[in-house]
């Protein structure tokens, strides 16, 4: 494919696209910059990214926008921010969603393969109980938290809580900000999970 051809198909339509090559399909999000360059968003970003090259391109084979998931899940993430029993920008965008459209055009996640994916508190415990029930403590307390690292299914895992003190643009005071880390061992990369309900933890981003 031709430079040219790809910048022309993205546009000024940032988004997921289908990244045709001998070696398959594979999704990628694409926009252009300011100067009109190809780009990819970096891992749990919107607004920044990484050139890619002329040579990368000539080795695709077609260039499409991303088909929406026919079963759309943004239902399922507003089922559970439903019933929790705290406020956050997480839960209220969810509540605030519109169902016609994809979790990543409604800017609840990066748009990944682990959208909507769910792990609960229950599952956790079974690796370390002790780490749930100071996180349900701090949930229940409304108390800042954050679990030492403890093996999760061959992962490092992580629960944390973060409570807003103060109104800001993102958050409002009371918040609770909380989510579940499955990172490669001895790493910073690996699958995250926001809290979406009282007991629930639900897929958003992989770095």
């Amino acid at each position: 494919m031709e430079y040219q051809e790809a910048t022309a198909i993205v546009g000024k339509k940032s988004g997921l696209y289908d990244v045709t090559t001998i070696n398959g399909i594979h999704q990628r999000r694409l926009f252009m910059s300011q100067n009109g360059c190809l780009c990819e968003f970096a891992p749990r970003s919107r607004t920044k990214g990484y050139p890619i090259g002329s040579q990368t391109v000539e080795h695709w084979t077609a260039l499409n926008p991303a088909e929406p998931k026919r079963t759309n899940i943004v239902r399922k993430f507003q089922h559970y921010a439903a019933k929790a029993d705290f406020t956050s920008p997480f839960i209220r965008k969810c509540l605030e969603a519109d169902p016609e459209k994809d979790c990543y055009a409604n800017g609840l996640t990066t748009g990944t393969r682990i959208d909507g994916e769910i792990i609960s508190l229950q599952a956790i415990a079974r690796y370390d109980d002790w780490a749930v029930n100071q996180f349900r403590k701090a949930l229940r307390e409304r108390q800042t938290y954050r679990s030492c690292r403890f093996d999760f299914r061959g992962y490092d895992g992580t629960l944390w809580i973060e409570v807003v003190t103060e109104d800001t643009k993102y958050a409002r005071k009371g918040d609770i900000i909380a989510g579940f880390s499955k990172e490669y061992r001895g790493c910073g990369n690996g699958y995250y999970y926001t809290l979406i309900d009282n007991e629930h933890f639900i897929g958003t981003d992989i770095d």
